[in-house]
């Protein structure tokens, strides 16, 4: 067997840098997208650039960030399935390299041979210990920010953004017209 073991770097790291990135790119959106909705802080004006935003692009500005949740979620399931699939490769073609390299050193065809049993036996037993632990990990990771971005852009698409009320201007009646009483 080969002195790297690809079993322990399996459970090290199941997602790689890029796909962090675009995980934690997903988890900030939708903290804000929380925060916007549930805290109610959405912004009716920016000082700085001297814009304000009415109703309609409060709600534009909700719709936009749910849009970009949902582009990091797919992102995301799409790095996350790419890397399941490389595992796979990986996996296999290790466990090849070391049966190969397993049957080159016993100088015998290792088919139906004690050695060949165990080194089988080895590798499921690696295998049954580590693949359990890694698909636990794996869906914490990939199961919590994606429930967390369905919530936030549920709370965004369903959020009512606060109608802009102009008030009415005061019609103040001169002091000397008369108004009779209201017959009852």
């Amino acid at each position: 067997m080969s002195d790297n073991n690809h079993f322990s770097d399996r459970l090290r790291e199941p997602l790689n840098e890029t796909t962090r990135k675009v995980r934690r790119n997903l988890m900030a959106a939708s903290v804000i997208g929380v925060v916007l909705t549930k805290v109610g802080l959405v912004p009716s004006k920016i000082s700085a650039f001297g814009v304000e935003f009415t109703s309609a692009n409060q709600q534009a500005l909700m719709t936009l960030l749910a849009a970009a949740i949902g582009y990091f979620a797919i992102s995301f399931l799409v790095y996350v399935y790419s890397e399941l699939t490389a595992w796979q490769i990986v996996l296999t073609s290790k466990e090849l390299e070391d049966f190969k390299e397993a049957s080159k050193n016993s100088g015998a065809r290792m088919f139906g041979t004690a050695e060949d049993d165990k080194f089988r036996d080895h590798i499921k037993h690696i295998h049954f210990k580590s693949k359990p632990t890694f698909y636990l990990r794996l869906m914490v990771e990939l199961l919590i920010p994606l429930v967390f971005a369905a919530y936030s852009v549920v709370s965004l698409i369903n959020t009512e953004t606060p109608k802009t009320v102009h008030p009415k201007p005061v019609v103040q009646k001169p002091a000397n017209t008369y108004e009779p009483p209201a017959s009852q």
